[in-house]
């Protein structure tokens, strides 16, 4: 079913006009998804929890991807890609990156809270309180100068956040 569901999904990017707004491609995360299921099919069980969450947590992904693109702008700008700070400018990007990581692993405490995982919701709350922070100290105050302190002082939260997510689904 897997295969199936990546072969449909590979024709349908391929036949689908290309985006504006050039971003990671969906057939690039359609892969990482399809990995990440087809090894929990295969070692574990596949619930509907973990098609979720994983869903869930690639668009925190394209959140972190997006941090990337303000270090190519010009470069970007030069060879007519639409990155997403070419596209909507640096300010609206910005915040469609922060938003897509922040607005994802409150959704993800949310989820936690409707399956009955009010500590490990909580948990996750408190490591995203650190991730806004550095938000706000480093990366919306200037994405290209402070993009690798920002990573190196917030990402480690969102791994953290992940690790907690995974084990309230193993739990």
């Amino acid at each position: 079913m897997i295969s199936k569901l990546s072969v449909r999904t590979a024709l349908l990017v391929h036949l689908l006009p290309k985006p504006t707004v050039q971003y990671t491609s969906p057939l690039a995360e359609q892969y990482s998804l399809m990995s990440l299921w087809a090894g929990q099919a295969l070692f574990g069980t596949l619930t509907p929890d973990i098609i979720v969450l994983t869903l869930l947590y690639s668009i925190a992904g394209l959140g972190i991807a997006i941090v990337n693109d303000f270090k190519s702008v010009e470069g970007d700008r030069e060879l007519g890609l639409q990155s997403l700070p070419v596209a909507f400018g640096s300010e609206t990007a910005k915040w469609i990156c922060v938003g897509a990581i922040d607005i994802t692993q409150l959704s993800i405490v949310g989820y936690l809270l409707g399956a009955g995982k009010p500590y490990y919701a909580l948990a996750l709350l408190a490591l995203i309180g650190p991730q806004v922070f550095f938000q706000f100290k480093y990366f919306l105050k200037d994405p290209v100068k402070y993009d690798v302190k920002y990573q190196a002082s917030a990402q480690p939260f969102l791994v953290l956040g992940l690790l907690v997510t995974a084990l309230a689904t193993s739990h």
